[in-house]
């Protein structure tokens, strides 16, 4: 259903996320886990919308919405919560 594909995530010089991959299947519950400062919560931000990749793809349902703003991504059913 999502699968996030080889994202990166550059603010200049540093990298907040750096190379990440993952899959959620429909149905399934996936959780995110590490420390302070890994890019959690950069990685979230990058697929809700709010930060457009340096790299990599969101796809949804094989659609690519890599860089979709979140009114957008709404439309689509995925929202963001806080």
């Amino acid at each position: 259903m999502l699968e996030i594909k080889n994202i990166h995530k550059n603010f200049g010089g540093l990298k907040a996320v750096n190379d990440a991959s993952m899959k959620v299947n429909k149905g399934s519950i996936t959780g995110l886990i590490g420390p302070n400062g890994a890019g959690k919560t950069t990685l979230f931000n990058t697929i809700a919308g709010l930060y457009k990749p340096t790299h990599g793809q969101v796809l949804l349902e094989s659609e690519d919405i890599s860089g979709l703003k979140p009114h957008e991504l709404f439309k689509k059913g995925v929202l963001r919560t806080f």
